[in-house]
């Protein structure tokens, strides 16, 4: 996998995305990393002397070296920057990315999914316990910045798919945030328009379909009232407006724009964000609305499926 501050490098060197990590987090995260330590014996070749290993002293360490490309770990010890085996000091002492560097990757090394899972819910603990704007999605850590969070419709949307175990649409809805605030906003319009289609084909039991299947689809589940005139005729028309705006913006491609006033900028980025957030919000309520009880329990109980998770 690739870590969280080499995925974000551009956006952290230019500070367009800050990371803040404080050091009672730090020894939270240790302590938790360490409550999922396993021990293991490995025997080297040519040796019948095994040696006794961990997944957090050992393989941590081993990952975070390869993935850096680097000899050895290196942090700040008493204002002395200088080399370290410790893979515990080097958690408190580095970077704050690196720290979240370290979280994915130890997900990945913990063998047991129940586990990873597990290990994933208590660390969003303690992010939501410390007001940390952190949260790891599907072994992936993701920022909730201030405007996502005091944007009423765009936590709500949020809210929604992160309680009915929508993982997929919850995390593209989530990328889309994070492209906005890094400045990427015809990649904003990209993964909204993905949030939409995540939402739609689990709302109706799809695994896959094209926009227009999805919008037909949706017009005839029911979803959708028709209890006064017209209704369904504006709600497909914003449906087919916002899978418009990603076609025209986003899937042909960085093409030149003649005219200055047709290009994806910040303003556009936004509007298509917040129509995403009520589209979702919308469609998502009327869904709750319309899932009979049984099938709520069921749904309660059943969720989340292996490869729909949501550690949360």
């Amino acid at each position: 996998m690739i870590p969280f501050s080499q995925r974000h490098r551009e956006a952290i060197d230019n500070k367009k995305l800050t990371v803040f990590i404080s050091k009672r987090v730090k020894q939270k995260i240790v302590y938790c990393m360490q409550n999922y330590n396993i021990h293991y014996e490995l025997e080297p070749e040519g040796s019948f002397n095994p040696i006794e290993c961990s997944i957090f002293y050992d393989d941590l360490k081993r990952s975070l070296i390869e993935n850096y490309g680097v000899a050895s770990l290196k942090v700040y010890v008493d204002d002395v920057f200088q080399e370290t085996e410790d893979v515990k000091q080097f958690i408190l002492g580095t970077k704050h990315e690196y720290v979240l560097d370290a979280i994915e990757l130890y997900i990945t090394l913990i063998s047991e999914p129940d586990k990873a899972l597990d290990f994933q819910k208590e660390c969003n603990q303690i992010f939501k316990s410390e007001n940390s704007p952190l949260r790891i999605l599907d072994g992936f850590i993701i920022k909730l910045d201030s405007d996502f969070l005091e944007s009423e419709i765009l936590n709500k949307a949020f809210e929604l798919l992160e309680n009915n175990y929508f993982e997929k649409a919850c995390r593209d809805f989530l990328n889309a945030r994070n492209k906005f605030t890094a400045g990427d906003y015809s990649g904003t319009i990209m993964e909204a328009n993905n949030a939409i289609e995540s939402t739609l084909k689990k709302v109706l039991y799809k695994d896959r379909g094209e926009q227009g299947n999805l919008k037909k689809w949706l017009m005839k589940s029911g979803i959708i009232p028709d209890y006064f005139q017209g209704f369904c005729d504006h709600f497909k028309g914003l449906l087919q407006a916002a899978f418009t705006i990603a076609n025209e913006s986003s899937r042909h491609g960085k093409k030149e724009i003649p005219d200055k006033k047709n290009e994806v900028d910040r303003a556009v980025a936004s509007f298509f964000l917040h129509l995403t957030g009520s589209l979702i919000v919308f469609i998502m309520e009327r869904y709750q609305e319309k899932l009979p009880e049984p099938e709520m329990e069921r749904h309660k109980e059943n969720l989340p499926e292996p490869e729909e998770d949501l550690p949360f």
